[in-house]
């Protein structure tokens, strides 16, 4: 309930605070990752829903804000499968050599020259544009935001940081490897329950994602009905 009311107050308070900074240009970076296990020996995010990669999905998903896409892949072999699809949607590769994802995070906020980043998987199809708008708004007002489960599980995979503090954040941390060492070593960041997530869709479907044969049927079953 308390986070519930927090977001309440967040997107009153946010509307008062984006009028004030309305003249404030963040440049902005999309993060995607794909280094996930292979599907009936395909790469994840070329996995086929009706027809179409479920990568492009993602690709989709992103708010116009986001000034560059930025794919990240183990090595140029997984980048020359997906160069069509990722040069379609003018976006770059960064080699992550299969590397912790901190410092896939700390890579592309250092490299980048971005302000912020949007951290997202290759495999949720039925990701919106609200909910990933909504993230980046919420890096106006905090340094980081995370989805998390009642159970306190923190969902890194569908996230937003502001780079300064997360630069700061990774280099004290003793742990770099551990995404939960390093948002935990931030100031001001949001943890989002998921069931205050459920104003935005009660079966969270946008955080679907297809990690199997029968994941990829449920999401083609939950795309006919929207």
């Amino acid at each position: 309930m308390r986070l519930a009311i927090c977001i309440v107050a967040y997107q009153f308070e946010n509307d008062l605070m984006l009028s004030r900074m309305s003249m404030v240009r963040l440049h902005t970076s999309a993060l995607i990752l794909t280094e996930f296990r292979q599907i009936g020996g395909s790469r994840r995010g070329l996995l086929k829903l009706r027809s179409r990669p479920l990568i492009q999905y993602v690709f989709e998903s992103i708010p116009d804000e986001v000034d560059e896409l930025v794919v990240s892949v183990a090595d140029e072999s997984e980048a020359e499968e997906y160069r069509e699809i990722v040069e379609q949607y003018l976006g770059s590769f960064v080699m992550s050599s299969n590397v912790a994802l901190p410092k896939i995070v700390h890579g592309v906020l250092s490299e980048k020259r971005t302000d912020r980043v949007l951290v997202l998987p290759c495999d949720a199809p039925l990701l919106t544009v609200e909910f990933t708008t909504f993230l980046l708004d919420l890096t106006r007002g905090f340094n980081a935001a995370v989805p998390s489960s009642p159970e306190g599980d923190r969902n890194y995979f569908f996230s937003a940081y502001r780079a300064e503090e997360f630069l700061r954040a990774y280099e004290v941390t003793f742990n770099k490897d551990s995404m939960g060492d390093v948002v935990g070593g931030m100031r001001n960041v949001i943890y989002l329950n998921y069931r205050a997530l459920r104003s935005l869709d009660p079966k969270l479907t946008f955080i679907l994602r297809v990690n199997g044969p029968e994941d990829l049927r449920r999401a083609e079953l939950l795309m006919q009905r929207r």
